[in-house]
């Protein structure tokens, strides 16, 4: 494998680890990908967004039950987290 090719695999990585714990970035992705990917996306890319979008909103729902845990202890925060 070449080096532009698996740079070009890295550099896709970190931007679904990006997604992951960065909700403004998400949006940014979803929103206009190619700007993020600053390419046009391969039909792979597409797929990959699409799987993302799927992904997404379990990925907030945990985020979201492990905010609540760290800040309140599991014990409540009376609306806090």
């Amino acid at each position: 494998m070449g080096k532009k090719k698996e740079s070009a695999k890295a550099i896709r990585r970190q931007i679904i680890a990006k997604a992951i714990v960065d909700p403004a970035f998400r949006r940014k992705l979803m929103s206009s990908p190619e700007d993020v990917f600053g390419t046009k996306m391969t039909k792979n890319d597409v797929a990959a967004l699409e799987s993302m979008k799927l992904a997404f909103p379990a990925i907030d729902t945990m985020i979201t039950s492990l905010a609540g845990e760290v800040l309140c202890g599991g014990g409540g925060c009376g609306g806090l987290a």
